[in-house]
């Protein structure tokens, strides 16, 4: 897609009768940014606790066990996010759209996606080996370092949204 034709899908969004009806709520944007923040907070708690575990900390606890308790419920977390996410950026698709930090942490989001993918496709297959008893690969530290980083990266991002409006 051309950012002509990005920004007419913006402008569209903008016009859209959606938006309109989003915007003549008047606790529509406040629930939509409790909620993002709340499924935010869940997916952000439970990475750092997976991403800590894989850095050293706990390790009385296996990294399989870590996973398997907390992975299914990051899946639903993060479709919390990406669907009040959607629903914020349809408040305001034209103010989002040129906001940078806005636009950053779209970058991000994805960074830490392949991260992820990363760690489990590659770094994580031979995990049996060191789960519990042996040192902790450095490539996944670094992958869980990265990964933090990341994730803090979009919440700084989130936040400075609100001072970013025009300009």
């Amino acid at each position: 897609m051309h950012l002509a034709q990005g920004s007419a899908v913006i402008e569209t969004l903008n016009a859209s009768a959606f938006t309109q009806w989003l915007n003549a709520q008047l606790w529509g944007f406040p629930a939509a940014e409790i909620f993002h923040i709340v499924m935010t907070g869940g997916f952000f708690g439970g990475i750092l606790l997976l991403d800590l575990r894989l850095l050293g900390f706990g390790r009385r606890i296996e990294v399989s066990q870590v996973m398997h308790h907390t992975l299914p419920k990051l899946w639903w977390l993060f479709l919390g996010v990406l669907l009040s996410g959607g629903l914020l950026f349809c408040f305001m698709p034209l103010e989002y759209a040129g906001n940078r930090p806005f636009l950053l942490k779209m970058l991000l989001i994805p960074l830490g996606g392949l991260n992820a993918l990363f760690m489990h496709v590659v770094l994580l297959r031979r995990q049996h080996l060191w789960d519990l008893h042996s040192r902790i690969p450095f490539s996944v530290k670094l992958s869980a370092l990265v990964s933090i980083a990341i994730w803090i990266g979009c919440l700084a991002c989130g936040r400075l949204i609100a001072y970013y409006y025009g300009v």
